[in-house]
């Protein structure tokens, strides 16, 4: 069958047919609906499993907002949101937005809901697609409950840590980086650890840039100056050693370096003062004999001012003498300490050990060293390592010196230590992920329950096995490369390869891991399996869902072409046949090629089709009519949708072309019966033109910041996406008060809205309202406050009196340049209260005071200023319903005056 013009046409029938089968086969639920009345005209097998009803005809001619709660997430009316999303849908072509439903089961769920506007029989319909978007949900609530536990972990971790990106400066430092090097991140603006004077000084730079270059570096530990930069005063010196270890993104990129410190300065000082003291008590030995008095004087030196706590004791264990060093481990001064007795410092838990123990100095003559707690003079407890030996004086008194050194640091690390291993086992045997250690032959030496449940086992069967078990042998060669790989950089991974399942299927994974050498120095490997499988099916509906893809492009009734670098890459039958020409003829032209030498609206159409697809790539989308020359000479009038796709690391265009040469001379026929109409529904459309004006910029923000956290979400920080949050609410809340006002003009003039007094404190009202308009405005005009003879306390209706005075105030500073002052007066008279609001603003033109309280009414100097037109209207209605009055007084460029009394009752 052929067309007038001798080509090919296509069967409607056939293509009807097509989406009535992919519409009824669609896993996804789908529905048309009425545009007018929001009522479901058809919809498939999926819609009625969703909604839980028996059969489709309980669908039919119903509204999804009866399946829905009240209120979408977003806090508005299910229906304002439905019919808003049909505006949309039909001023675009297309729309998307999340629509939540009830469940069958009582609860609710939230869908991604796909609007596409299709002409059917001279009229537009809407087609409605959705998909369960829980899991998705689910999924961004426990990686923001992860991050928050690597956040707490982080900060509250008592080992100082640093994290530096790839260049070297500081991303992150927690607050045990602050105690210790007492330097704050404004402190290192400016520092890069990879160009640090100080670690240039010692040497140390090749150590750092190995670990820039991705191996994990021991630095030992090295005097410290607590300073970033050279400029800077130090806080002191501290010796320091750390280890840095570098973190890989998926492409196997440094995109951090972790650096963990040890302060190592008690160790140092302490050994180096151990050293002095061996030396000292050397060079004594040596001098005994002839210098017995200079030896005398160096061990009392030695013993006053040794770290290390030295102690006399006579056989009933009475101090005789005790040095500074151990008073102070203890609490004490040496004359404190040197009255007591041994006993008095110990714990009764080791009286009897320790009593046995100096039985034993009768034959042995020494002891220790050996672990122990002395008590301190605050009655805590100190951990020493105590030794010493028993010595008879020249009299012949049996005495017993002791040398006690504190441990608290090195218990300190030891539980450090141990907490450290406790984490490990914890992330060891709950992590998500599966792990395993094995021998350099493959024999698994310890795997974890995720591991075990990945391949079906459970982990004693696992220790039972060894790696090539579970490793198809199509791996074997892959698997030898990478244990050469392991031999020389340490590492491998990640790389994609399969386990064999208890039940015999594979398992696809993604495996990574290291080399580490056992205590007993034996070769093993650590190793974390991802299970990929859920990917894996993910990858395989990807491309289901292009094959069906080209399937609806092939077979649509609606012209759809694809524009790359400004040229027509792919175009359907359905759009030839609007040009007239084949797809093989338009792809690879330009849509300049084909169109009149001017569009309509006078500009050439080179131009005009450069700036749409500018246009569209800038902002997502587009929406225009273009003008086309048929290849028989007659001019087609289409209506194109231009639409932004991600490809990858570029940018498509998708065009929907409509011809409307047939709806444009309907349009043309239909004027002159609209333009009898204009006047009836003069109102209607200053409702409708407020709603559009005030309504489009809250949208179109909440929609843009909505789709920058759709698409890069991943990509964006905890504080661009908290601010992009913030424009959403922001918006969101600022489109409630608009139909807030709208509302509440409608209770007011039906009469729903009722004067109840009760005892209230205007001052204080006044005052939280001068406060609320500060907040949401920025402070962007001083309001001052005034009161006189103002009654404490008065019966008055506190929504009312809201109503009026925050319409007052917010026009006084909206209408007002930045900075100007608002006046704002509370007057008390006799039986009433007067409130008086002055600004220095716009004012309003003379000639338009009459009209200034009709709804939807507003002056023609406010400029871009939102507003409604329904301020004024509000105040007005909500003073008479006091009982009260309102008068305006306002000069053009010189401010307004608003007072507003009302009879009160004290």
């Amino acid at each position: 069958m052929k067309n007038d013009t001798g080509t090919p046409a296509t069967n409607p029938l056939q293509a009807a047919d097509w989406f009535r089968m992919f519409f009824e086969r669609s896993t996804d639920p789908m529905a048309l609906l009425d545009p007018v009345t929001t009522a479901v005209i058809d919809c498939n097998a999926a819609a009625v499993e969703v909604l839980g009803v028996n059969r489709k005809a309980d669908l039919i001619g119903r509204s999804p907002v009866e399946f829905s709660p009240e209120d979408q997430p977003g806090g508005q009316l299910s229906d304002i949101t439905l019919r808003e999303a049909i505006r949309q849908t039909i001023e675009k072509g297309g729309h998307r937005f999340e629509w939540q439903v009830l469940t069958p089961r009582g609860d609710t769920a939230i869908h991604d809901i796909v609007a596409t506007a299709l002409p059917s029989e001279g009229r537009t319909l809407i087609h409605l697609a959705g998909r369960d978007m829980g899991e998705a949900k689910r999924v961004e609530a426990e990686l923001r409950l992860s991050d928050s536990r690597w956040r707490r972990a982080f900060e509250q971790s008592p080992i100082s840590i640093q994290v530096f990106a790839p260049d070297g400066t500081t991303l992150q430092i927690n607050q045990a980086y602050r105690d210790l090097f007492q330097l704050d991140m404004e402190d290192l603006v400016g520092h890069s650890i990879r160009t640090d004077s100080q670690l240039k000084e010692a040497g140390l730079l090749p150590l750092i840039e190995r670990a820039f270059n991705g191996q994990v570096t021991s630095i030992d530990p090295i005097p410290f100056e607590l300073k970033a930069l050279p400029d800077q005063v130090a806080r002191g010196v501290r010796w320091i050693g750390s280890t840095m270890f570098p973190v890989f993104d998926a492409r196997n990129n440094i995109v951090e370096v972790v650096c963990i410190h040890q302060d190592k300065t008690a160790v140092v000082v302490a050994e180096a003062e151990i050293r002095e003291l061996n030396q000292s008590l050397e060079a004594r030995i040596a001098e005994r004999t002839a210098e017995l008095q200079a030896s005398e004087e160096r061990f009392k030196r030695l013993f006053e001012f040794s770290p290390l706590g030295i102690g006399l004791v006579d056989e009933h264990g009475n101090f005789q003498q005790t040095n500074s060093a151990f008073a102070e481990m203890l609490g004490y001064t040496t004359e404190e300490l040197n009255s007591k007795n041994y006993w008095d410092i110990n714990r009764i838990k080791h009286f009897a050990g320790q009593r046995t123990f100096f039985d034993k100095l009768q034959g042995a003559g020494r002891f220790g060293p050996y672990e122990k707690e002395y008590i301190c003079k605050d009655g805590s407890s100190v951990p020493v390592l105590l030794h010493g030996m028993r010595t008879v004086s020249s009299n012949g008194e049996v005495q017993i010196w002791g040398i006690a050194q504190d441990i608290s640091l090195r218990k300190q690390a030891e539980r450090a230590l141990r907490e450290s291993e406790e984490k490990f086992k914890a992330l060891f045997e709950f992590s998500p992920l599966g792990m395993a250690r094995v021998s350099w032959d493959g024999q698994f030496l310890q795997v974890n329950e995720s591991f075990a449940r990945m391949i079906g086992r459970t982990v004693e069967d696992v220790h039972s096995l060894t790696y090539w078990d579970v490793t198809p042998r199509k791996y074997e060669e892959q698997e030898i490369k990478i244990l050469e790989t392991v031999r020389e950089h340490g590492t491998f991974g990640p790389f994609e390869k399969e386990y064999i399942h208890k039940e015999g299927h594979l398992v696809p994974i993604v495996l990574s891991g290291m080399l580490i050498t056992s205590p007993d120095g034996d070769e093993q490997l650590w190793g974390i399996a991802v299970d990929t499988t859920e990917r894996t099916r993910a990858e395989k509906a990807l491309r289901d869902s292009e094959r069906k893809f080209r399937t609806l492009f092939e077979g649509s009734s609606q012209g759809v072409m694809i524009h790359e670098n400004e040229l027509f890459s792919d175009v359907n039958p359905a759009a030839a046949k609007i040009f007239g020409r084949t797809v093989e003829e338009i792809i690879g032209t330009h849509p300049a090629d084909y169109a009149t030498e001017y569009q309509p609206d006078g500009e050439h159409s080179s131009t005009a089709a450069s700036r749409h697809l500018k246009n569209c790539l800038e902002d997502g989308s587009t929406h225009f009519e273009w003008s086309q020359r048929h290849v028989n000479g007659h001019d087609v009038l289409m209506e194109v949708v231009l639409t932004r796709i991600p490809a990858g690391d570029k940018d498509l265009i998708q065009a929907v072309v409509t011809d409307i040469s047939e709806r444009k001379r309907a349009e043309l026929e239909m004027k002159r019966a609209l333009e009898r109409e204009r006047e009836l529904n003069q109102l209607k459309n200053n409702f409708v033109s407020m709603v559009s004006h005030e309504f489009r910029t809250p949208l179109g923000i909440i929609q843009s910041s909505a789709e920058i956290l759709a698409d890069y979400l991943d990509r964006l920080d905890a504080e661009e996406r908290h601010e992009q949050l913030q424009s959403i609410i922001k918006n969101s809340r600022r489109m409630a008060g608009l139909m807030e006002d709208v509302l509440l003009l409608g209770r007011l003039d039906a009469g729903r809205m009722k004067f109840v007094p009760r005892l209230l404190d205007l001052a204080a009202l006044c005052r939280g309202l001068v406060d609320e308009i500060n907040s949401t405005t920025s402070a962007r005009c001083p309001i001052e406050f005034f009161t006189s003879n103002l009654p404490s306390t008065a019966q008055a209706d506190e929504r009312l009196l809201r109503h009026v005075l925050i319409n007052l105030l917010s026009n006084a500073v909206k209408y007002s340049e930045e900075g100007q002052p608002v006046a704002f007066r509370a007057t008390g008279m006799e039986g009433a209260v007067r409130f008086e609001v002055q600004d220095h603003g716009i004012g309003i033109p003379e000639d338009e005071l009459a009209q200034l309280f009709a709804a939807f009414q507003r002056g023609s100097n406010v400029g871009q200023r939102p507003g409604t037109g329904l301020g004024l209207v509000i105040v007005k209605q909500s003073a008479e319903l006091h009982g009260g009055t309102i008068e305006v007084e306002s000069h053009l460029n010189s401010g307004t005056t608003v007072i507003v009394t009302i009879p009160l009752t004290q």
